[in-house]
């Protein structure tokens, strides 16, 4: 029986819905009812005390056409959230079925953006669906007096790995880290690069350093989550100067930026430039 039949009868259908968080390699599978369903190769759970979302909406404003699920609150995927979210994005996949049924369609894509537990015993996901997140501007591409580029881009073209540290964790409180192996480089390397660490299934989470001075580095939003004990990465950051990508990184060749751009603006109303 055909999937269209049995959504489009009054007896026959028996819907179920599907949800496929995924990260990297790291997957969790979910589904509506009341059992363990296969599709794919891959078991999707029952949930105890249920997961349900808030349907999906397409209005024409992409933006406002947020999908929620709401479940327990000690839902795994949810847990990604406790405290720091996540380095990288957690998408998510969801199917439209019928118990029994082969016929497996997709019904919504998206990510997540957000995890709130408005109760005690429940979690909410927000997500954001592919339509709102392909709505992004164009070109932003800019003159300036400094490089446009991101470290380690594209446009950019350092190869980070190279210029990688694997230090061990000395100490750690609130507001810094301590790693021996930053000591051997000058003050300022590693300011406004990050450090990462490994989570499990070849993903790292990450996070940018404020200010380094002798083996300290001053996390930008603290130090919540990073590791105790183990081997963090270390990554230098730029300041995005001519000199810069000069001395630090050889790479003057590739530099997006006009140290001579004049004060003014040809685009400022002005007809005198």
């Amino acid at each position: 029986m055909s999937f269209d039949v049995r959504e489009q009868s009054l007896a026959l259908g028996k819907p179920i819905r599907l949800y496929a968080f995924s990260r990297g390699v790291l997957r969790w599978s979910y589904n509506s009812s009341d059992r363990d369903v296969t599709y794919n190769n891959q078991v999707y759970k029952t949930v105890q005390g249920g997961l349900v979302d808030s349907g999906i909406i397409q209005s024409g404003d992409p933006g406002s056409d947020r999908l929620t699920l709401t479940g327990p609150a000690d839902l795994e995927v949810a847990q990604e959230y406790r405290g720091m979210p996540p380095s990288d994005v957690i998408e998510l996949e969801i199917y439209d079925v019928h118990w029994q049924d082969t016929e497996v369609l997709t019904a919504w894509v998206g990510q997540v953006t957000s995890v709130n537990w408005p109760k005690v015993e429940s979690a909410t996901i927000t997500c954001t669906g592919l339509d709102a997140l392909m709505d992004q501007p164009g070109l932003t591409d800019t003159y300036s007096r400094t490089c446009t580029a991101v470290l380690g881009d594209v446009w950019c073209g350092v190869d980070l790995d190279a210029y990688r540290v694997e230090g061990v964790v000395l100490a750690i409180d609130g507001l810094k880290i301590t790693v021996g192996a930053a000591g051997g480089y000058p003050d300022g390397y590693f300011t406004a690069g990050y450090v990462e660490w490994d989570v499990g299934g070849g993903n790292f989470d990450r996070r940018h350093v404020e200010k380094h001075q002798g083996s300290d580095l001053t996390m930008l939003a603290g130090t919540a989550g990073i590791p105790s004990v183990g081997v963090l990465r270390l990554y230098p950051g730029c300041d995005f100067l001519p000199t810069t990508c000069r001395d630090k990184f050889n790479n003057a060749q590739r530099l997006r930026a006009i140290p001579q751009l004049q004060g003014s603006s040809p685009f400022d109303g002005n007809q005198v430039w």
